[in-house]
Parts: structure tokens; sequence; C-alpha cells
């Protein structure tokens, strides 16, 4: 995700004003909010922020708020080049690749990470005081930190609603840990046809089943390099290629490195 910030600031002022989003706006409400509502640019409410909780919004949106004299809150103006707002869904799309992760506007700060993401703020306000380039650049990495956050809820939050059907296909692709059968005959399980597997597991997962698949492989390959004294003939059997060559082709493509070369890096 590319990110350019323009400035993040602290805001302890008694306040109470309506304004719009002229980009956008990412934030995180410490104390001393009355009250906090966002509205779509098509005047719809979609969402209301409370203590304790981060905002996100993207521009041509309004801000309707009140803050008493206990006010501490930070805002940071920035563009995202990967966001867009889809009017439609009244939600916020983070594009990457192939993938489609819709954002919610607000998410609630649980206790165990309050002084973590208070620091984020306060620091990356600091870094942008600087005229130094590698400050600036230090301030954008911090706040994509703070954007994780919200890819990591809207992630849990469909986790909490995923069919059963759909749980039970993933989990029996988690199962094949030997990688003994093609995707194709894992779906034949499942009454879904392949075509409604492939959209609910990317609705409900964020990827795809193969791309899901190609990562639990990797994952072991990588666990293979490392812990085990394999060749790489029996280690391409043991995660279900036909050959050597597969299996380079393969690590090559994820990690940049032939298998040689990634357990090298793996053992320093």
């Amino acid at each position: 995700m590319n990110i350019s910030v323009t400035s993040s600031d602290l805001y302890i002022a008694e306040q109470t004003l309506c304004q719009k989003t002229t980009c956008f706006f990412l934030g995180l409400v410490i104390s001393g909010v009355e009250y906090m509502r966002f509205y779509a640019p098509d005047g719809k409410l979609i969402g209301e922020a409370s203590d304790m909780s981060l905002f996100l919004l993207p521009p041509g949106c309004s801000i309707d708020f009140s803050f008493n004299d206990r006010r501490k809150n930070y805002v940071t103006f920035c563009w995202l080049d990967d966001l867009r707002w889809n009017s439609g869904k009244a939600t916020m799309e983070f594009y990457d690749h192939e993938q489609c992760i819709e954002l919610p506007v607000t998410i609630p700060v649980p206790p165990v990470k309050s002084e973590y993401l208070t620091e984020i703020f306060r620091r990356t306000s600091e870094l942008l005081d600087s005229a130094i380039p590698s400050d600036g650049k230090a301030a954008e990495l911090l706040m994509l930190s703070v954007l994780a956050e919200f890819i990591e809820h809207s992630g849990k939050k469909n986790q909490h609603r995923i069919p059963e059907k759909l749980e039970k296909f993933k989990k029996a692709i988690d199962n094949d840990v030997n990688f003994e059968y093609k995707l194709e005959d894992i779906m034949e399980h499942f009454e879904y046809t392949p075509i409604h597997l492939r959209r609910l597991f990317m609705q409900y997962y964020q990827t795809n089943p193969a791309e899901y698949r190609s990562r639990l492989r990797f994952a072991k390959i990588r666990e293979l390099l490392l812990k085990t004294d394999l060749n790489f003939k029996e280690i391409a059997d043991s995660v279900g290629m036909n050959n050597v060559t597969h299996l380079h082709s393969f690590v090559k493509k994820c990690s940049g490195m032939t298998p040689k070369q990634l357990r090298q890096n793996l053992r320093i």
C-alpha cells in the first residue's frame, strides 16, 4: 500500500464542529469525545467513534463531532493510492493485486494496544516536524502499521460469520498436509460449484483457494529447508510436486531464490 502523509497533529481543545475531509483522515480518539459521527459523501451515516477508537475516512466525507475539556485525539492527513470508496456498499475497499478487502470506517482499540497506538501517533507527529526525508518516510511506515489494524480487524470480523461449509472446505485444504490431492478433487466433496467456492473463499478469506494452498505449500517447503536435511527431490515429494524442476520454479516464484539459496538464507 502506498501512503503519502501530509501532517499529523494532536488536538486537545474543547470543540464542536462539522467538517469535510479533503484527503484521507486516519485518526485515534483517546478521550473526551461527546459524539463523533461520520457521513459518506451522499450524506449517509457510516459510523461513529467513541473514546479509544481508530477511524479512517476517505476524501469527501463529513465529520460531525463534539469534544469536552478532556479531549485528546490525533488525526493524520494522508493520501492512499490503493483505497477506494464503494458508495454502493458504503465501505472502503483495499486492493492488493487480485484481492479486495473491505475496511471498516472505525474500529475499537483494545486496552492492550492503547499505549502502543498512542505512541505510534505521537511519534509520527514528531517525525513529521523534522525536515529530514528519512524521518518523513519513517512516519509513513508507522501509519501503514495503523492501517494494518483495520485490515486485521476486517479479517477477524469476517471469520465470525463464515458459512460452516466454507470452513469445512478450508479445513479440508489444511488437512491435506502432504498435498496428495488436487484442489479440484477436494472441491468435489462439497455441494457448492467450484466457481461458487472460489467466490465465497475470496469473500471471507480475501484470497482464492489456489493462492491460499500455494502459501501453505511454500510454508511447508520453508520449514523442511530450515529444519531437515532432506534433499530437494525428497522435499518435492513431501509437498506433492512431481520433480525438482517444479520445486525450483515454485520456490523461485515465491521467494526470488532457488531452493539452495533459500535454505542458506534460512540457516544464517
